[in-house]
């Protein structure tokens, strides 16, 4: 079986010190079986920064006195450019101290040079990658637990502004219908239309609405998640060829059929499509789209990767919620993400994002494997 790869990067412009934890790590490597350290080096900040913007790394071991960048600011400017990292320290024998303010400005750990050895720093890495991830999915559940609440009490009043206005709005539409064909001036026949045609947009509005706010009955049946995401890129090739977006496919080949609503599941896919299309084409005139699918336990997980121009933090928390949009007015509802929030929930599943500006967005889809035949509970 292939070694499991772990990137790094190591921040120092010392070649002695490049040289021993470079050798430390060789050594762990050949002590540990399944696990192998790819080390790639910069001894300036600068030529970090163009490094990480990119290339992948998993692990950062940071010198804080670079040539371009000393002390604690060195931390914070790696820290903003990569926030989703893990960041070791590394300090001189007289400045623990500043290890220990490193850690609370956001590294993982810190390693003072001259009392590292192989054990010491594999051990560390390990530990600061799991505290990394852990820390991850406390934020992404607090962040989702947040999102639940909110919009748990906004779907309430969804469905009774829906219902109150579907009701009347059908007779609008009935009425109008009818009047369309009653032998009329042409004039007033193309009011009568634009009378039509507007009521049905608000129609398909509140339909969005109550889809978000879990109105759905779910037709499930058996599918395969990667023949819904082939069917879906098929109706959308047209728009994405236009608009030169280059979609590439990772595809788990055996990833396991699951029983979902198809139709659903391809509206909320084709929302996540457009929205990143829409949102390289007004960065750049271009793009390119990964979908990714892959099993974790019993999760499928659907990964939307873009390039476009990023979300900031700001908007991160309202993303979900409806009529929210960063665009102008006239430009869509502000609807799609928040049925898409709506068609995953009713699946029992999560959606989430991950995203910097000028960084392009990550939106993560999870459904939960069930078993043909199996009977459902929604939550």
């Amino acid at each position: 079986m292939a070694d499991k790869l772990i990137s790094i990067l190591l921040i120092e412009d010392n070649s002695g010190d490049r040289r021993l934890i470079s050798e430390m790590l060789a050594e762990a490597s050949a002590n540990e079986p399944g696990i192998a350290f790819d080390v790639q080096y910069a001894d300036r900040l600068q030529l970090a920064i163009e490094y990480l913007g990119q290339h992948r790394a998993e692990v950062i071991l940071l010198d804080l006195g670079l040539p371009d960048s000393q002390g604690l600011d060195t931390l914070k400017r790696v820290y903003s450019e990569v926030p989703e990292l893990p960041i070791v320290v590394l300090t001189g024998l007289n400045d623990e101290l500043i290890g220990v303010q490193a850690v609370n400005k956001g590294a993982q750990d810190y390693l003072i040079k001259g009392q590292v050895d192989t054990h010491l720093l594999r051990r560390t890495i390990r530990y600061a990658i799991e505290r990394k991830q852990a820390e991850e999915r406390e934020r992404r559940l607090q962040l989702q637990l947040n999102l639940s609440s909110r919009l748990a009490s906004l779907g309430l009043m969804v469905e009774g502004i829906a219902h109150e206005i579907n009701n009347p709005l059908s007779s609008v539409i009935g009425f109008a219908q009818m009047l369309m064909y009653e032998d009329l001036p042409e004039n007033i026949k193309n009011d009568v239309k634009m009378i039509n045609d507007n009521a049905q947009r608000i129609a398909d509005i509140m339909n969005n609405l109550l889809t978000f706010a879990r109105q759905q009955n779910l037709q499930r049946t058996y599918i395969n998640i990667n023949d819904i995401i082939r069917a879906t890129l098929q109706m959308q090739a047209h728009s994405l060829e236009s608009n030169n977006i280059t979609v590439i496919l990772q595809l788990d080949p055996a990833l396991p059929s699951t029983m979902a609503d198809a139709t659903l599941l391809q509206q909320a896919f084709l929302n996540l499509i457009i929205n990143a299309e829409t949102e390289m084409k007004q960065a750049h005139g271009k793009g390119s789209l990964l979908i990714k699918t892959t099993l974790i336990s019993d999760t499928i997980q659907i990964s939307f990767t873009d390039d476009g121009p990023g979300i900031t933090e700001a908007n991160l928390t309202h993303l979900f919620d409806p009529f929210f949009s960063t665009r102008g007015v006239g430009h869509g509802t502000g609807l799609g993400l928040s049925v898409c929030y709506g068609i995953i929930n009713e699946h029992n599943g999560q959606i989430y994002v991950q995203s910097q500006p000028g960084k392009g967005a990550v939106f993560t889809v999870e459904l939960p494997v069930v078993a043909e035949g199996k009977r459902v509970e929604v939550a």
